[in-house]
């Protein structure tokens, strides 16, 4: 272990924290440790103080905003929190040019968000990791003016705890990016959230291992000619979704309309046709599923608004102690003559309590069924932790509402995005952002406001 520098710190703050007191203590910031000097001084204050050396031996950029906490069982202090968000790209430095809606937009408003944080909080890729001293390159967002600003790097330790915003399953997919995800995960003080996309199949499989939230899903099934079969005897609409699919890209609608299967393909434009049979249906739209695993799920009889049906999109987070929380929610209406209500494939928004006002007209009713919502978005999160054994600090839940007032699971999505515009609350807005990294401090073990 390298030795440099000293730590100074108040005979206060050595009784509070509990130090067990030595010539010399081992200081951590993120995966770095550095043997120094341990100083105590009597001034009546609770503080502590780096020289310079320790410092640059630490790769520490803003010390006097970072909290100090003492190890005991590894007779360590750990400086902090340090939180590493891991994309594959930094994106350009001019926020007019970016869709608010997209992941280059997001980060910059993460770093922006970050400052009010105690700690380090910056931007890596895989290829910025140094292996060899566990630091890499990191890029923090510098405010030049409303629309411009810049990109600052410096040299960074390896982080307490790493947010994985990979922007896409193809680039998750990628030999170098799962490569520093594995190396990173096994890292001794690392702790890790969101680690991977989802998977719609064995996301259902995992949520059918509890009893309560079976009425709750769609039945579902691995699409083949059988199970096709099967499911157009049982119900006349169906949906066809890639299990690795998201923003509505590649769903197939089925309609059977007395023996004639008309169906719509969700591409870049609506795709409409019609097939004699199943077998023919599955020939027909071989080409627009290319290969990928499919599902086939129920269609449900969903409820309208103003004569188009709608879903909820929940962002549900856990806050700076570790707990589930819904941080927005909000109602995504589709487009005329559409049954697709996301965003990316025309839908609009519309504020929860309106939708739902028209819905059940009377209060306590209103209230039942967000308490309901409530309920089904801790079980369905709760399950999907225990049973995949992941750390999830964020999820985006699909939540649909039939003619009869019933809630449907649609979808789940570890990587949800979030807009940096909004018709609705700044305050919320900026709060989606702020908690996946308060929730990064919990992890590292620091306690944020």
């Amino acid at each position: 272990m390298k030795t440099a520098g000293s730590i100074s710190i108040s005979r206060n703050l050595v009784n509070k924290l509990g130090i067990d007191v030595q010539p010399s203590i081992t200081v951590r910031v993120g995966s770095l440790k550095v043997k120094s000097k341990f100083i105590i001084y009597d001034n009546g204050k609770k503080g502590y103080a780096l020289s310079p050396e320790l410092v640059q031996a630490l790769h520490i950029k803003k010390y006097k905003g970072m909290k100090i906490r003492y190890q005991a069982e590894e007779k360590m202090l750990h400086l902090g929190p340090t939180i590493g968000i891991l994309a594959t790209l930094i994106p350009g430095s001019n926020r007019e040019e970016l869709d608010p809606r997209s992941l280059q937009a997001e980060l910059i408003y993460l770093s922006i968000v970050s400052k009010t944080f105690p700690g380090q909080v910056y931007i890596f890729t895989p290829g910025s990791i140094n292996w060899a001293n566990h630091t890499c390159r990191g890029y923090v967002y510098h405010q030049l003016s409303q629309h411009r600003g810049r990109w600052e790097s410096s040299i960074y330790p390896l982080p307490d705890v790493v947010y994985d915003r990979i922007h896409s399953r193809s680039a998750e997919a990628r030999n170098n990016v799962q490569y520093a995800k594995n190396r990173l995960m096994k890292l001794p003080y690392l702790h890790y959230f969101n680690p991977h996309y989802l998977n719609k199949w064995n996301v259902h499989q995992i949520l059918l291992t509890d009893p309560m939230l079976i009425d709750y899903l769609p039945e579902t099934r691995q699409l083949d000619n059988s199970s096709l079969e099967e499911m157009l005897k049982k119900y006349r609409v169906l949906y066809m979704k890639p299990s690795n699919g998201s923003l509505g890209k590649g769903i197939i609608k089925v309609n059977d309309d007395k023996g004639h299967l008309k169906y719509i393909a969700y591409k870049s434009r609506r795709i409409r046709s019609q097939a004699s049979n199943p077998a023919e249906l599955m020939r027909k739209t071989k080409k627009q599923r290319a290969e990928r695993h499919y599902i086939v799920q129920q269609g449900l009889d969903l409820a309208k608004y103003k004569g188009s049906p709608f879903d909820l999109r929940i962002i549900y987070q856990k806050n700076g102690r570790g707990e589930w929380q819904i941080s927005k929610k909000f109602c995504r209406i589709a487009p005329q003559g559409s049954s697709i209500s996301n965003l990316s494939s025309g839908g609009r928004v519309e504020k929860n309590s309106k939708v739902l006002h028209h819905l059940f007209k009377k209060e306590d009713l209103i209230k039942s069924k967000n308490e309901e919502i409530r309920l089904l978005c801790k079980m369905v999160a709760s399950t999907l932790e225990t049973v995949s054994n992941s750390t999830f600090g964020e999820l985006g839940m699909d939540i649909g509402i039939d003619r009869k007032g019933h809630l449907y699971l649609i979808e789940v999505n570890s990587k949800p995005r979030k807009t940096t515009e909004t018709m609705f609350s700044a305050a919320i807005v900026k709060n989606t952002f702020k908690r996946p990294l308060a929730y990064a401090a919990y992890l590292a073990g620091f306690k944020v406001k």
